[in-house]
């Protein structure tokens, strides 16, 4: 399965350049290459992972709440309601944490895949912004 982090495309790359000591010997650094294409492809990646974690987390809580249930259902001299199993009520409160753990993923997915935009976009506007700027400059020699 191929996933955003896979081999480099050419498609959507920004060059950027970064100021660096010369290596021994002289000779400047060299450039960094950021592919935004592929920064905003994991982004939407993670999007799609979060809608995945909601659809598990509901039929989760909907087996869960089901098995509780017919646990309660099926106990000795009680109303199928009263929760007369321990085991039933004990499903619940795991049904609870793992609630609270799916919102905290959900959040950390959504947090992560905003800043890979964020930064997709930051690399792209300082790209074209020093683009822009070196077509600005004029030499006497054209």
């Amino acid at each position: 399965m191929s996933t955003p982090f896979d081999a480099p495309q050419q498609s959507g790359s920004t060059q950027t350049r970064l100021n660096s000591v010369p290596a021994e010997g002289g000779g400047g650094g060299g450039g960094t290459n950021v592919d935004t294409q592929r920064l905003d492809e994991a982004a939407n990646a993670l999007v799609e992972l979060r809608g995945d974690t909601e659809n598990v987390d509901n039929g989760a809580d909907d087996d869960c709440l089901s098995a509780s249930r017919g646990l309660n259902k099926h106990s000795a001299g009680g109303m199928a309601e009263a929760g007369s199993w321990a085991t039933a009520g004990s499903l619940v409160t795991m049904d609870v944490r793992w609630g609270s753990q799916v919102i905290n993923l959900k959040s950390l997915l959504q947090d992560i895949s905003d800043k890979l935009h964020t930064t997709s976009g930051h690399y792209t506007s300082t790209e074209q912004e020093e683009q822009a700027r070196q077509r600005s400059i004029s030499t006497p020699f054209g």
